[in-house]
């Protein structure tokens, strides 16, 4: 029987991040509330039908394509204090890959110097 969609979707995120999707994800699961097993990242899954980052996200894109630019959503609510970056999937993979690579020179690094 094939996955449902949410749960497909839970694995191939997981995947991308070198994990897997956490059995039982939510408040059921032994391991972590987070949908995958990954270590330093808590990842929460959302699939919908509508959603109205995705239709600024698709303005945002295409103008950031015409000028060769990164596009980036900004948000910011009211009063929170708390402002949010939305930028693609295989651009925060890069970001993250390239973070951990870094920080991994850095401990090499200090091990080797004198």
């Amino acid at each position: 029987m094939p996955d449902k969609a949410w749960k497909a979707f839970e694995r191939r995120i997981a995947k991308s991040l070198g994990t897997h999707r956490t059995p039982l994800s939510g408040g059921a699961s032994r391991h972590t509330t987070s949908d995958t097993l990954h270590e330093e990242l808590y990842v929460e899954c959302r699939s919908r039908v509508r959603s109205a980052i995705h239709k600024w996200w698709f303005v945002v894109r295409q103008s950031a394509l015409k000028e060769y630019k990164m596009p980036v959503l900004a948000l910011h609510k009211k009063g929170s204090g708390n402002d949010l970056a939305v930028i693609s999937w295989n651009y925060f993979l890069l970001l993250h890959n390239a973070y951990w690579r870094e920080a991994q020179l850095s401990e090499q690094n200090e091990r080797t110097d004198p």
